[in-house]
This record gives structure tokens, C-alpha cells and sequence, in this order.
């Protein structure tokens, strides 16, 4: 692992160092705060003879999400160099690695978490924790979600790196925005300082029980379509779109946030492992190694549905299972729907099994009749269109924003009319009581 402190090196420096030309532009800019104070973030670098060895072992697969062949912020791996595997090499470690501490990445320059007093503890994900914070100069309330290094012989995580870059040039209304990344004295551990909002999505949905009507969900809808539609135009796949990656604020405004999966290209050869298994599409399910933006919107079209119904539309406890509940909805695809699709690697699970009824249209257009929404045949057809099993005939975002369901009465609540909620990110939602050491010294009791 090379520490490399950005204020202290001049490009003709960077030039220098054996890394890949990508690494090399990623190391030019620091994902500190906007302003460039500095930064020291880890970058891997191996021999020819550590690169040869390593390639025995991995596969040789490579997708647009990896490369083997150098380790750098941008690879989904990361393994710890050793210095006799640096001989050789130009540079050696500085001692600024803390020996045999966690070599973290120092982010020197950067403000100190103690400019913030952490409130409470609001929950965990599989990247960070996230809490409720206020600015103690400015007295503003954000959200701190503080870096989980999930090895300690690891560098920065690649997820957090990628969230760090892609928020850094992301500029949208229903994208959350990253304010500052923050450490604390020591500079082992990192905080990227959020916008704050009152709710996730899902909590309202599922835990407040709230029934968001037609003219409400047009708007939330409205607002998650532009988002996406803002990301594929910037060329991104964010990959795990669902409710509790939606924040949702007292102005009525939704914000998109978790970008730690997210990607540049728009389709390619990407890993196959991303979505969460309810808003996942049925290529990724069925082992497609090259997927699209459309599945942001399969995703989308669960959320769609989920606000539709009160709970989540596709609920199965594995990939199987979950393929098997959406060609028993929407019925088994054939190969004039979806050419090809019988070629993909877990297609041949699925043959005999021939759903030939789709139960799409009776389960949304008799939803007034079980105390829900009413959804029109334009409604009906929009949330099919999303749900289309060909990628390519998929509506886009832009598509979807065009369709003739928004122009439709009732029309879209404007945000200053949308329901307002007592804060329920005030709270942490999945702990009762627990006894919570931020920072090293500071407690917070539920």
C-alpha cells in the first residue's frame, strides 16, 4: 500500500510513478473537499512478478468493474503489497502508513469531525453508518455516514471512493449532495458530511404505513425519473435504486443517495452482482455478464409499484425464486419479447415452466377495489412499459417523463402541498437500545 500526499507532489511526480494511466489521472484530483486542501489516498502498486503470480489465481474474466492487472481506485479488489514486493520500484512506503496500524487513507487538510456534534445514530448499510449531525459553526443539521473498512489490511474502499468522485460531479435537485469529506484527528477514520433529510422512502412506506395518493406519487415519481434520467445522460448507472436509497425531506423533495455501486458507461461488460434482490432486473437475475441503464429502470418500476401497493411488489429469499415470482406475474418471456434470452446462463433453470397468464394487469387495476389507489390504463401502461423483459424495448427516463399518465388528471401535487412527516430520521430505526461509541469519545445512549 503508497500513501501519496497530494499537496506535497507535483504532476512530473505523479508521471513518474508506476501506475496505470486511469490511476494516474484519479490521483492528479483529490476527493477531499472542493477546494483541494490535500489529500494521501492509498494506491496499490505490484511488481510484474507479484502481477504474474496473482493472475494464476484469479480468473480471467475481466469486467469493466475490474482489472487484475493493476490494483487501483478504480478495481473492486484490493490487496495489501508488502515492501520486499516495492524493491525494485522507484518509491517505498512513507512512514505516514502508521505501521502496523490500519493503513487508511490520510486525508491531511481536510476538517476534523469534531467541527461536528453527532446527534444520533440513524442506521447502517453495507458501506457505512449514518448519523444525524450538526455543524457546530453554522448550527446546520446534515448527515455524516462514516466509511466502513470492512478489511483493516485494505486501502479506502472502491465503493466509498466511487460515491466520493461521482457525487463530487454530480449537481441535480433530486440527488443528494455531498458537502465535505471529513476525518477525524488521527485520520484513520473518514465521514463524507451530507445534505440531511427527515425519511428514507421505504420507512414512510412500510413503517409509517402512509398510502401516497395518485397525485403524490405522480410527483415522487416525477422527481425519481428526472434524477435518473440526469444520471444516464452523465453517463452513470446508479444499481441499487429502491425506497430506502430515497430520501425524502419537509420541502416534499426526493433525493436519490448511495452511489457506492454506482458506474460510469451506460452498458458494457459490468460485475454482475449489484441491485438489491427485490429491484433487481431479469438479465442480471438470469447471469447477463452485459446489462444497461434499463436496469435502473426495472428498479424503478419496483418503486413505482411499491408506492402503489404499501410493501415491495417482488419478494423472494433468493435469485431463483425471485425470476420464478416475475415470469409467474408477468408471465414466462418468449424469444420473439426478448430474443436471446434463453441463451443467458441461468435461463436453462426455467424451461418446461410456462406462465401464460399475466396477473400485471388484474393486481394494479383492481387496487381501488382493496382500499388502494386507483391506477388508470395510462398508469397500468407506463408501469408496464418498465417491466418490459427486452432492455432494449425498456422505456427510458426520458420516455417515461413524456408519458401520458403525468399529463392525466389528477395531476402531479406540487412539492408545497406534499405530505409533511414528523422526522423520523431523528431516531435510529434498527436498534431499540444501544449504546453507541462515535468518534472514541463520544457516547450516545437509545
Amino acid at each position: 500500500m503508497l500513501d501519496i500526499p497530494l499537496n506535497s507532489i507535483n504532476l512530473d511526480y505523479v508521471n513518474s510513478l508506476p501506475l496505470k494511466k486511469q490511476a494516474k489521472k484519479t490521483l492528479k484530483s483529490s476527493v477531499c473537499s472542493p477546494d483541494n486542501r490535500g489529500m494521501h489516498i492509498g494506491f496499490e502498486v505490484e511488481s510484474k512478478k507479484a502481477l504474474s503470480k496473482k493472475s494464476k489465481v484469479l480468473s480471467s474474466k475481466i469486467y469493466e468493474d475490474e482489472d487484475i492487472s493493476t490494483l487501483s481506485p478504480y478495481t473492486d479488489r484490493s490487496t495489501t503489497v508488502s515492501e520486499k514486493s516495492l524493491k525494485g520500484l522507484s518509491i517505498t512506503p512513507e512512514k505516514s502508513i502508521l505501521g502496523k496500524r490500519r493503513a487508511f487513507p490520510l486525508m491531511e487538510g481536510c476538517n476534523d469531525i469534531d467541527n461536528y456534534s453527532l446527534l444520533n445514530y440513524i442506521h447502517e448499510g453495507a458501506y457505512g453508518a449514518v448519523y444525524r449531525a450538526r455543524n457546530n459553526f453554522t448550527g446546520k443539521i446534515h448527515a455524516i455516514k462514516k466509511v466502513k473498512f470492512l478489511n483493516e489490511k485494505e486501502g479506502f474502499p472502491i465503493t466509498s471512493l466511487r460515491e466520493i468522485n461521482l457525487l463530487r460531479s454530480l449537481n441535480h435537485e433530486n440527488i443528494i449532495n455531498l458537502k465535505e469529506v471529513v476525518t477525524n484527528k488521527s485520520s484513520e477514520e473518514i465521514y463524507l458530511v451530507m445534505e440531511y433529510a427527515e425519511h428514507e422512502l421505504r420507512n414512510l412506506i412500510q413503517n409509517y404505513h402512509y398510502q401516497f395518493n395518485i397525485s403524490e406519487i405522480k410527483c415522487l415519481m416525477r422527481q425519481l425519473l428526472q434524477a435518473v434520467d440526469y444520471l444516464h445522460k452523465q453517463g452513470i448507472i446508479h444499481r441499487d435504486l429502491k425506497t430506502s436509497n430515497l430520501l425524502y425531506n419537509e420541502k416534499g423533495q426526493l433525493k436519490v443517495c448511495d452511489f457506492g455501486l454506482s458506474r460510469q458507461g451506460t452498458n458494457g461488460a459490468f460485475t454482475p452482482t449489484v441491485v438489491t434482490l427485490g429491484y433487481r432486473a431479469p438479465e442480471i437475475l438470469l447471469g447477463s455478464e452485459n446489462y444497461s441503464s434499463a436496469i435502473d429502470m426495472w428498479s424503478v418500476g419496483c418503486i413505482f409499484a411499491e408506492l402503489l401497493l404499501g410493501e415491495p411488489f417482488f419478494k423472494a429469499r433468493g435469485e431463483m425464486e425471485q425470476i420464478d415470482l416475475i415470469f409467474r406475474t408477468l408471465g414466462t418471456p418468449t424469444t420473439s419479447d426478448w430474443p436471446g434470452w434463453k441463451d443467458l446462463k441461468f435461463a436453462a433453470f426455467f424451461e418446461g415452466r410456462n406462465y401464460t397468464v399475466n396477473t400485471f394487469y388484474e393486481i394494479f387495476a383492481g387496487l381501488s377495489f382493496t382500499g388502494g389507489v386507483y391506477l388508470s390504463d395510462e398508469g397500468i401502461d407506463l408501469l408496464e412499459q418498465m417491466f418490459i423483459y427486452d432492455p432494449s424495448k425498456r422505456i427510458t427516463a426520458a420516455e417515461a417523463l413524456n408519458h401520458p399518465w403525468f399529463e392525466e388528471g389528477p395531476i402531479a401535487k406540487e412539492l408545497e402541498f406534499m405530505p409533511r412527516f414528523p422526522a423520523t430520521n431523528d431516531t435510529a430505526r434498527e436498534v431499540s437500545r444501544k449504546k453507541l461509541f462515535i468518534n472514541d469519545n463520544k457516547v450516545v445512549n437509545y
